[in-house]
């Protein structure tokens, strides 16, 4: 694929291959990069022309033979009806995304909101909260006396419907909210939850009774920045979850876009940074900030999204920022609780391109099999595939790996690694839509042919990838436990979107919940090594946060035609290291790290 320069703004796809000339017109479009007001040509139509709808391998890739069916839904019936299919009003997921003034004002309202993948009653069953934004003066003005609608909490009730329990739960949340992140804090044994909100957050503990506490204060998280996301992790390894929240912009209502830019906000150049912040657990309830003396604070950035994964093995939570029209960074830890930004020398601060397009948001899997972390990372322009070469170093193989020939002419915002077909290789959904107006894109299904090589999967995916709603948000998740994934997705101004995944082919499949002993409870930062049909996979447990959303916390392993798993190996923070063997497929296994919890009560 060949492509051209078009000044500061960005690249356009100028041919696809030899032979493969440009053609039809070209779309117009804004590149957020350049503050979002560079007005530039986005070569668009002619890509979807070009590839419709029908899966295509790029070129020098092999062939790969389909899964055989089982009786119940054949292959072929699957690409009539899809592989997934929306369920969201039999599940009684009633949920839409208030934009209060209607319309796209600001850069902040342009971000929407997502929520979380949580099991807030320890039932097995995985639950949804949703996040509303609401209006907030200065920011997203509405009619006097217009009220917030408040964010969702649905329990599962393992039926394949949810239950909304907001009310009860004491739940939802005040102010212009982005997101949540989920995990259980304390070590108690039950999930909590800390909102992100525009201007601050709420941590919610969760009280073990179907309700939560507001103790933001008394915990000591209270903050007053735009926050935008938020994820948990161990960094300094002591058993308790800190948090890492990640801020994006001093927003100004006098800031407005100049005359005749056709654009009805100003970028984020324009705008003020924040800083982002951690915060250590103590464990006694409370938190103290740590962002200045940890050396997490790296001025002149918005963040976008903050992803923690350990990206050098070498047994420690990292954190990656996706950053807007600035290098994302990469705050590398050194086991002694200090951090040190490496995000150029690891190769993830820039796209294959050279530029500091705006990211969205990281998800992390191991691509292509080489038992190495990667990252895909959504943006505003060109997106970025990193694959690990070396412990600690990246490529951006994005050009190479078909996916761009699909996506370029999008904007991508949710985006994640989901094996929707159980043959063990990361695919990957990414949910698009207009950054600037409420127009929306469709969303994308790309299937892993292995070895991190992508073909368009959108016409086996069912209705929800042909429709063209404006989304932002998107979480993976298994609601019904059948072990095959589905998706969650959120939109802007709209109804999120439950999609289940209806399974039918014959690959098997393991989830894994681990709980931590002498490690933190939810077991974040085990590395996970399963062998099974002849192949080795690799997984890091962790907070499993992208743009605006977290997934389901568990570790889903698809196996092919494997029946067994011949030996799983689990390294745990604490340096434990476990092994299991000759377990069955086709199971959600609980593993509870060897010795005495020192958090039992």
């Amino acid at each position: 694929m060949r492509y051209g320069l078009l000044g500061r703004a960005g690249w356009c796809v100028l041919a696809s291959g030899p032979g493969r000339p440009l053609t039809g017109g070209v779309a117009r479009g804004y590149l957020r990069l350049a503050g979002r007001l560079a007005y530039v040509g986005l070569c668009g139509a002619w890509l979807l022309a070009w590839t419709g709808c029908k899966p295509q391998a790029p070129e020098g890739s092999a062939p790969r033979r389909p899964a055989q069916s089982t009786s119940s839904v054949s292959t072929a019936a699957l690409e009539l009806s899809g592989v997934f299919e929306d369920v969201t009003r039999r599940a009684g997921l009633e949920f839409v995304h208030q934009l209060a003034d209607g319309k796209l004002s600001n850069i902040v309202e342009s971000d929407g909101a997502g929520g979380a993948v949580l099991d807030f009653d320890g039932d097995g069953w995985m639950d949804i909260y949703l996040v509303n934004s609401g209006p907030a003066p200065g920011l997203s003005d509405a009619p006097p006396g217009t009220p917030r609608w408040p964010n969702r909490l649905f329990r599962n009730r393992g039926d394949g419907t949810f239950q909304d329990v907001t009310e009860q739960a004491g739940v939802a949340g005040h102010g212009f909210g982005i997101t949540a992140a989920a995990a259980d804090y304390d070590n108690d044994g039950h999930t909590d939850l800390y909102v992100v909100n525009y201007g601050g957050g709420i941590l919610y503990r969760n009280k073990g009774n179907g309700t939560f506490q507001d103790v933001t204060a008394q915990a000591g998280v209270v903050h007053h920045r735009g926050g935008i996301s938020a994820t948990f992790l161990d960094y300094d390894n002591d058993g308790l979850l800190d948090l890492f929240v990640a801020n994006y912009l001093v927003f100004d209502p006098k800031i407005k876009p100049p005359p005749g830019s056709q654009v009805p906000y100003a970028g984020p150049l324009f705008y003020q940074p924040e800083f982002n912040l951690l915060f250590r657990n103590r464990g006694d309830g409370t938190f103290e900030d740590v962002s200045q003396q940890t050396g997490i604070l790296v001025p002149g950035h918005r963040a976008m999204s903050v992803t923690s994964l350990d990206y050098d093995l070498d047994g420690d939570a990292d954190v990656y920022v996706s950053n807007d029209a600035t290098p994302n960074l990469l705050l590398a830890n050194d086991g002694r609780g200090q951090f040190k930004e490496v995000g150029l020398r690891a190769g993830v601060a820039y796209n294959q391109f050279g530029e500091a397009a705006g990211s969205m948001g990281a998800t992390v899997a191991d691509a292509n099999g080489d038992g190495l972390p990667d990252m895909f990372v959504t943006r505003f322009g060109m997106a970025s595939l990193y694959l690990s070469v070396a412990a600690g170093f990246f490529e951006d193989r994005i050009q190479g790996s078909g996916i761009l020939d699909v996506s370029a002419q999008y904007t991508s915002w949710g985006g994640n690694f989901i094996d929707y077909d159980n043959d063990g290789d990361p695919d990957l959904f990414i949910a698009n839509g207009h950054a600037h107006f409420m127009v929306g894109m469709p969303p994308l299904l790309l299937e892993n042919r292995s070895r991190a090589i992508f073909a368009n999967a959108c016409s086996a995916g069912g209705p929800f990838f042909h429709a063209r709603p404006n989304a932002r948000g998107s979480g993976v998740l298994d609601f019904d436990n059948d072990g095959w994934l589905d998706l969650i997705v959120t939109t802007l101004g709209d109804r999120a979107v439950l999609l289940r995944n209806r399974g039918g082919l014959t690959n098997r499949w393991l989830v894994l919940q681990l709980e931590g002993t002498r490690s933190n409870r939810d077991g974040f930062g085990a590395q996970v090594r399963l062998s099974a049909g002849g192949r080795v996979y690799s997984a890091q447990h962790r907070c499993p946060t992208t743009y605006v959303f977290q997934s389901d916390p568990r570790l889903h392993f698809g196996l092919g035609t494997a029946t067994r798993v011949e030996r799983i190996e689990i390294r745990w923070p604490s340096g434990q290291v476990q092994t299991l063997t000759d377990v069955p497929a086709d199971q959600i296994l609980k593993i509870r790290e060897p010795g005495q919890s020192r958090w039992a009560r």
